[in-house]
């Protein structure tokens, strides 16, 4: 019997590349019925990086697919995106090849053949504007890890000595705190002395505070605790310089909103004073064209994460679903047959999802409309999946405002509740129906 012609996938990018990145070399694959040669090994060093994209140009290729390996990625895409091409990063689960043979030459003319049958989707990435403010606002938050760590050695170099200060004020490194530090390095070991250094703010007196500084003082670990305090204050003058150029980036970036007014709510911010988290607020809303800090449960530094992040222009994502799924908020959908598939879906580490639940997670006490929303989903469903719901929520808000460019307009507590009393009446109504019974409203 003869056999049927098969079908050939419809070709979608006729002048396509397909690149494996690699630490030490990149292998470049294109149409081998049209290129001769067709697979080509460049290095990574930053000649054969532009030897590379002239190679590609010389063969009036347009569109270039590459895996998103690592951060070795990064040079080749700048080189690629400033000479015009159109370039998709890939993540590595969509290129995954069947079993078998393996190598580098296989991966790049995989990753050309997808690409050709328009078979891949790039990964989001904002602008370059937005990318290098996206670099300062992760440099600072590693900063801020770092300098929790130093604090966590200094409360167990003080523990060590029996030095029982965190016990009665609710900051080591507050006011009060540093001054005590300060003066323990310097020398000092009289605990009436060191408790005169109180801040007329703290709760505990000056006698509770005489009592918790009485230690045994011991020279290895009076030297560590000197270590930690200076690694601590180098890491607060690197954040104030992280702070400043974030500053300048926002600055250049365009605005979107010239005018601007007061928050509307009080701003808190670590590491940064009144004037700073005032100025802060007044440029996140020139570059983004609205106020996220108006949202009940976003602050000034999950603002920050999220201009970081998305940037102004979402038109990457045509609806709120698909920026959910970007930040996988979204409901799974592993279903086969109707029914769930066990297991877990895979997990998405996101930035920008995390500073969203974080605000969720705030939200558990806030007297707003988002604030009952979510304490309603925590007596039905687990605490992480409450806030993730919560999450999802914010993420649909937030991609309202910035594609609309509408405010923020709270609904209030008690819209809440009538809405939910809503629900309860016409589910009782079908309850009723059901047992063919008639709800009669009470005089």
């Amino acid at each position: 019997m003869a056999r049927k012609n098969q079908k050939r996938f419809e070709i979608i990018h006729h002048h396509c590349a397909g690149i494996d990145v690699g630490s030490r070399e990149h292998w470049v694959a294109v149409n081998p019925e049209q290129y001769d040669p067709a697979v080509r090994q460049f290095s990574t060093f930053t000649d054969d990086l532009i030897a590379l994209a002239d190679w590609l140009q010389s063969l009036n290729i347009s569109v270039v697919a590459m895996e998103a390996t690592g951060v070795y990625w990064i040079p080749l895409f700048e080189v690629l995106d400033a000479r015009g091409f159109e370039v998709y990063l890939v993540n590595s689960r969509a290129t995954r090849q069947t079993s078998g043979r393996k190598s580098d030459v296989l991966d790049c003319q995989w990753i050309w053949q997808l690409m050709t049958h328009g078979l891949l989707s790039g990964a989001f990435r904002p602008s370059d504007e937005i990318c290098s403010m996206r670099s300062l606002v992760r440099q600072r938050a590693n900063k801020v890890c770092d300098q929790a760590k130093s604090i966590n050695r200094m409360q167990k170099a003080l523990s060590q000595m029996n030095i029982q200060l965190a016990q009665v004020i609710s900051d080591i490194t507050g006011v009060t705190g540093l001054k005590i530090l300060r003066a323990i390095v310097q020398g000092e070991r009289s605990p009436e002395k060191l408790s005169a250094l109180r801040d007329g703010r703290i709760k505990a007196d000056q006698e509770t505070i005489a009592r918790s500084l009485h230690g045994n003082w011991r020279a290895e670990h009076l030297h560590a605790l000197g270590q930690e305090l200076a690694c601590h204050d180098f890491l607060e003058k690197q954040i104030a310089e992280c702070d400043q150029a974030i500053a300048q980036a926002l600055a250049r970036l365009p605005v979107l909103q010239p005018e601007t007014g007061l928050p509307c709510k009080p701003l808190r911010s670590a590491h940064r004073s009144a004037d700073q988290q005032l100025a802060l607020h007044q440029a996140l809303i020139k570059v983004m064209g609205v106020d996220l800090t108006a949202i009940p449960t976003i602050g000034i530094d999950i603002a920050l994460v999220l201009a970081s992040e998305l940037g102004p222009d979402l038109s990457r994502f045509p609806t709120s679903q698909h920026l959910s799924s970007w930040l996988g908020l979204a409901p799974p959908t592993r279903i086969s047959g109707g029914k769930p598939l066990p297991g877990k879906a895979p997990k998405i580490i996101n930035r920008a999802a995390q500073a969203l639940k974080q605000a969720a997670s705030n939200a558990r006490q806030d007297k707003s409309f988002i604030g009952a929303s979510h304490r309603a989903r925590l007596t039905r469903m687990d605490t992480s999946c409450a806030i993730k719901a919560t999450a999802h929520q914010l993420a649909r808000l937030i991609y309202a405002m910035l594609t609309k460019g509408q405010p923020y307009v709270e609904k209030g507590i008690e819209e809440f509740e009538e809405k939910s009393r809503g629900r309860q009446l016409r589910a009782l109504e079908r309850k009723a129906r059901k047992l063919g019974m008639q709800l009669v409203k009470a005089a």
